[in-house]
């Protein structure tokens, strides 16, 4: 879930949109590590509930660069998945190519992007830099009620 839209809407598709339609297949992946996932249920089998939640905010301090290297390409570590290998191979490149985006003329890394707004797909600030369609924010996450 961590390199997802937390709703699973597409990258790049929604931020200040009237509507937006879920993705479909992996465009709703950005292939970051987002800022959480979660997930839960209850323990009593007579009122059996469960949840799972995520985010659509990745910040530069969260990225893992080792273990997308580690989970792409030593067959010990490698996921049996279908596309996990794929997947995390296509994290790494992606986790190189955030960090050097958001690396400043002065050499300092800050910062992240996100794919809502807000957290409510909100339009963002006009002139922001994009990666991979999702916005520039120097404080991903915080103002994400």
């Amino acid at each position: 879930y961590a390199l997802f839209d937390k709703y699973f809407k597409k990258i790049g598709n929604c931020v200040g949109a009237t509507s937006c339609p879920g993705g479909q297949g992996k465009d709703s992946a950005h292939y970051l590590l987002s800022w959480y996932y979660s997930w839960g249920g209850s323990l009593d089998t007579s009122s059996a509930w469960a949840w799972r939640i995520g985010s659509s905010s990745s910040h530069q301090g969260y990225q893992n660069v080792l273990a997308a290297y580690a989970l792409s390409q030593v067959p010990e570590l490698q996921p049996d998945s279908p596309t996990g290998v794929q997947d995390w191979a296509t994290s790494f490149d992606r986790q190189l190519e955030f960090l050097q985006w958001l690396q400043s003329a002065e050499g300092g890394i800050a910062g992240g992007a996100t794919n809502s707004w807000k957290g409510s797909y909100d339009t963002p600030p006009t002139g922001l830099s994009q990666f991979y369609g999702m916005y520039y924010d120097w404080q991903p996450v915080c103002p994400d009620p």
